[in-house]
């Protein structure tokens, strides 16, 4: 650190003695009115220059001195510092004073890869670039990523501009014609061509491009990178696998039954596969790119079941468009079941004042409430045992911490107690309400937080039983991520079959869990409890268990106890 202090020192000084010569250059004052006017506004800007240089230049040494990039630097003081003068602090970015980055170029990341290979397939297509739609539709995370790389390799402002053009145009294409290729060998040669053009254009005019292209695929972190590394690192070593990771259409798709147009993507993409892939995001802290989407969907378990990429550019015309339109339609699905939960509070609210309405007639008629039965009583009063028509006090969702087995034991799964006339009725009834309640649980759970179901496997009594966590429920903006636990796969009853007839995906390395997406809670509820039920073993409702403090289910299973 006290390196980069004096070396930023020198910089500063340097910078400091730029900004002057602007004084020693100038005019003496003349007699004509023009040369004055011009020496005056001379002196101004180099007075201006020189207020720059003492509140900004030791901070602009200090972050190239980190290893900046002259772009990340001017992005981090326009945002930092509002009214900074631009001019001055391009002045002072492109003086040559400072050595911004990092003396030798890092290895390319994803997206840098990735980026290269959409540049090499608009030279392969020979496309013109396209400004406007790089501007207006180039995914961010290439925008943020990009630039800095190739300024590590010397590329300057406009030779990073012509190569961000050629990648839109690229992405631009593949979006109108979904089954173009890349092929191996094509990809190859092309690489040899823009060498071949960089070696010849050295020293000539209007060759400095293709002359830095050439020497930037030269060392370990070649960009566009060789084949082979391409290869092992876009598709694991299989081209074609990273094409369609990429949005490019591979060779053997076909006899694979890959289908890349916008036929592909079905109508309720949006709430069911662009939904499920943006709380897998949220859960594992992952940026929803199109890169990322691209890997995700070329998951064992998901890709014959979710469109390629390719597919989904070519039905929206970007990413960008995508996400917009998808997280607007997954809205409006989230907007329309809250509506759907209200109208039926509202009906359900309507038959307990029926209820009262029977109650009191009845009660006129010279008869008590102890005539009536116990299943109808209950009726008439909410879980929490408050009347009906009571104003709900508003609840704010926590996060629960995980109880401990006693804690656990204390609370539970049940239903309001009926009268036991079948017990059939009585146990699928018990069901259905846990079902209910454990989804009005879910709704009050809050983005970004997590409920774990348990269970308890060592019989009738609880008392000296350990829960065992089977299910834990992630909620993100756009629905709810349902993940059986490790130790799930261990248990005595543990049915894989039947958990993927209904649903649930199978474990993979990207993402270790049985997952299963819903969109709304009560459709996440009964997921997890047919799961837990059927596919996990646990087979009596009463040894249900969360780590809610104040499960509204744990009251129920003491009052049906009884």
């Amino acid at each position: 650190m006290a390196s980069h202090h004096a070396n930023a020192l020198v910089c500063v000084h340097a910078f400091r003695v730029s900004a002057a010569r602007y004084d020693k250059v100038l005019p003496h004052p003349a007699d004509e009115r023009g040369t004055h006017a011009r020496t005056s506004r001379a002196i101004k800007r180099a007075g201006g220059l020189l207020d720059f240089h003492d509140e900004y230049a030791e901070l602009i040494a200090e972050l190239a001195a980190l290893g900046f990039t002259p772009s990340q630097v001017l992005r981090r003081l326009n945002f930092l510092y509002p009214h900074i003068n631009k001019k001055h602090l391009n002045y002072a970015l492109n003086s040559g004073i400072w050595q911004f980055g990092p003396v030798t170029a890092e290895a390319p990341s994803y997206t840098v890869l990735a980026c290269g290979l959409w540049y090499v397939f608009a030279e392969a297509y020979d496309l013109p670039p396209e400004p406007e739609y790089t501007a207006l539709i180039l995914d961010c995370d290439i925008i943020h990523d990009l630039p800095p790389a190739l300024e590590a390799r010397h590329f300057n402002s406009e030779d990073i501009a012509h190569v961000l053009a050629k990648i839109g145009a690229t992405l631009k294409y593949l979006a109108a014609h979904p089954y173009s290729q890349l092929e191996e060998e094509t990809y190859a040669q092309t690489l040899e061509d823009i060498r071949q053009r960089g070696v010849k254009e050295i020293g000539t005019e209007g060759g400095s491009l293709y002359t830095l292209l050439a020497s930037s695929m030269e060392g370990e972190s070649a960009w566009p990178a060789p084949v082979q590394t391409a290869n092992d690192y876009l598709g694991d070593g299989d081209w074609s696998l990273g094409m369609l990771r990429t949005g490019i259409y591979p060779a053997e798709a076909l006899e694979n039954e890959w289908y890349i147009d916008a036929a592909a993507v079905p109508e309720d993409f949006a709430p069911k596969t662009l939904s499920l892939f943006l709380s897998y995001c949220a859960r594992y802290d992952r940026e929803p790119t199109a890169l990322n989407y691209g890997y995700w969907s070329t998951i064992p378990t998901l890709i014959e079941q979710v469109p390629p990429l390719g597919a989904v550019r070519a039905k929206f015309g970007s990413w960008q468009t995508t996400l917009h339109r998808g997280r607007t339609q997954i809205a409006r699905e989230l907007r329309l079941w809250t509506r759907n939960e209200a109208n039926a509070a509202a009906v359900e609210s309507g038959a307990a004042e029926e209820l009262e309405l029977l109650d009191a007639e009845l009660t006129n008629a010279g008869l008590s409430n102890a005539e009536l039965t116990e299943a109808e009583l209950a009726e008439l009063d909410t879980p929490d045992n408050s009347p009906a028509d009571a104003p709900a006090e508003p609840v704010e969702p926590t996060e629960p911490a995980r109880l401990s087995a006693r804690e656990l034991t204390e609370q539970g799964i049940g239903v309001v107690q009926t009268a036991h006339t079948d017990l059939a009725a009585y146990h699928r009834t018990q069901w259905e309400q846990t079902v209910d309640v454990f989804g009005e649980r879910l709704a009050q759970l809050a983005w970004n937080r997590r409920l774990s179901t348990y269970y308890f496997f060592d019989g009738a009594c609880l008392e000296d039983a350990d829960p065992t966590p089977v299910v834990t429920v992630f909620r993100s903006p756009t629905g709810f991520l349902c993940e059986l636990e490790p130790t799930a796969e261990a248990l005595p009853a543990f049915d894989p079959e039947f958990l993927q007839e209904h649903g649930w995906r199978h474990p993979v390395p990207v993402h270790a869990l049985w997952n299963l997406h819903a969109l709304d809670p009560l459709e996440a509820a009964d997921a997890v409890i047919e799961a837990m039920r059927s596919g996990c073993g646990c087979e009596r409702w009463d040894f249900y268990r969360t780590d809610d403090d104040n499960d509204p289910l744990a009251e129920e299973a003491e009052m049906a106890s009884v």
